[in-house]
């Protein structure tokens, strides 16, 4: 599947990836710790007190419950990986 069509072109994500830096990039970084958080809060757990699903949904322009919208994070990061 083309990167193009699992990523959402209007997300802040998108923005933060595509933004040329000379250290990590923001939006691969927040891509692995998104799917860290995800999985801390499908068994339950908050990743910190401020932490919001609703965030992580606003920021990748993606919806669903927590299993899915990892499952689609992980899908983004084998198409950027690839």
């Amino acid at each position: 599947m083309n990167t193009k069509q699992i990523i959402n072109g209007q997300s802040q994500f998108y923005a933060d990836l595509i933004k040329e830096t000379n250290g990590t990039n923001r939006g691969w970084y927040n891509l692995i710790v998104s799917i860290r958080d995800l999985k801390l809060y499908e068994f339950g757990m908050k990743p910190h007190s401020r932490w919001k699903i609703s965030d992580v949904k606003n920021y990748f322009g993606i919806q669903g419950n927590a299993t899915s919208m990892r499952s689609q994070l992980e899908e983004i990061l084998e198409a950027i990986k690839g």
